[in-house]
């Protein structure tokens, strides 16, 4: 085995899986704030300006991922 797929295979010949679109969140936990994806969360930010920052910025990433083309 090499590690790279063989075209022989018809499962290496499917087109890539498209991505998971992704929600950030925002909710309140002991000792602050955290950013949520599914359920799992960030470690507590001190104010709740700071968790929505990151929630934004991380959501803008994931959106401009699933706008991506696959590349060849």
């Amino acid at each position: 085995m090499t590690g790279y797929p063989d075209a022989s295979i018809p499962e290496a010949q499917s087109a890539p899986a498209p991505h998971r679109c992704r929600t950030y969140g925002v909710v309140a936990r002991d000792g602050g704030w955290c950013v949520t994806l599914d359920s799992c969360a960030t470690r507590p930010f001190p104010d709740r300006e700071a968790a929505l920052r990151i929630a934004r910025q991380l959501q803008r990433q994931a959106d401009r991922l699933n706008q991506a083309e696959p590349r060849s």
